[in-house]
């Protein structure tokens, strides 16, 4: 009697072990689970990209070495061997205190493949690396594959019609009074207090009123490196122009046909050496466009998927 009672605490205790192991299991299930999630929510886009990218350029990728990498006020900069450039938004509005890279020192010399990675991190800072990366790795591409590349004269300004109500993400400040020429319905996003707006400047944060109910969407490329775009393009409703705009640009557009936009519009860099210079240097667009970059975009045909 003394050893079934023995023998059913032992059965117990082992039922509440195996509990307590599934019990721990489902927990860190669900913790992968709200990773993956997490991941996949703010990096769809990239993602897509990266393994574009890798598709196209296949093992040659991990040949090609990062000669130089700079990180300005106002963009990043990666130089790849054969002198091919890319540039993206530096993300500084993203930190709140010193935005340190830990592995800083250490990229020159790595290879692409490496660097391209960077696309997907979480830090914002990383991120512009690999989407410069990326920017770089699609001027290569262009120059291997350019019947994929065709680019597009047209211009911003003639996507908009004077009845349409423009949603402007990121402030182009350059272009709003030539968009004002054309209608007075343009709403700009925006994280950071603009001075002296020609137009509504309302928080990003009302992104999910304003969008839906635009019939031309401007997003700014920067929207990459701080994990928005997915959530944003995902607004756009029934807009008729969904347009990326800015340097950061990544100027391979068929990732970004794919999920609703229907131009892509950046600056091709021609002068890699200089564009390190005016980086490093805090230069802005029109230092870019000015000294060692074009414009150039990218426009969806209407029988493209």
């Amino acid at each position: 009697m003394e050893r079934n009672k023995v023998e059913r605490n032992k059965v117990e205790r082992n039922k509440v072990k195996i509990n307590k192991a599934e019990i721990n299991k489902v927990e860190i299930n669900k913790v992968e689970i709200n990773k993956a999630e997490k991941t996949k929510k703010g990096t769809e886009i990239l993602l897509s990209l990266v393994n574009a990218l890798k598709s196209d350029l296949g093992p040659d990728l991990k040949e090609i070495e990062v000669k130089d990498v700079r990180i300005g006020l106002a963009y990043t900069g990666v130089l790849l061997q054969e002198n091919y450039g890319g540039v993206a938004c530096t993300p500084l509005y993203e930190f709140s205190g010193c935005p340190a890279l830990g592995f800083s020192g250490f990229l020159k010399g790595k290879t692409a493949d490496k660097m391209l990675e960077l696309a997907l991190s979480e830090n914002p800072l990383e991120a512009a690396v690999g989407i410069a990366t990326a920017n770089a790795l699609s001027h290569m591409l262009r120059d291997i594959k350019p019947e994929n590349f065709l680019p597009s004269n047209i211009d911003i300004l003639d996507l908009i019609k004077p009845e349409d109500r423009v949603a402007m993400i990121g402030y182009f400040g350059p272009l709003v009074p030539k968009i004002l020429k054309i209608t007075n319905k343009l709403i700009i996003l925006e994280k950071r207090e603009i001075e002296s707006p020609k137009t509504l400047t309302l928080s990003s944060e009302k992104a999910r009123e304003v969008l839906p109910a635009s019939d031309v969407i401007i997003l700014s490329a920067s929207t990459l490196a701080n994990r928005t775009f997915d959530e944003l393009i995902s607004l756009r409703g029934t807009a008729r122009e969904v347009v990326l705009l800015g340097p950061s640009a990544p100027l391979y557009p068929a990732p970004f046909f794919e999920r609703g936009i229907t131009a892509v519009m950046g600056t091709q860099i021609i002068d890699p050496m200089t564009m390190l210079t005016i980086v490093s240097e805090a230069g802005g667009t029109k230092k870019l466009h000015k000294h060692c970059g074009e414009k150039i975009a990218f426009r969806k045909q209407i029988n493209q998927k």
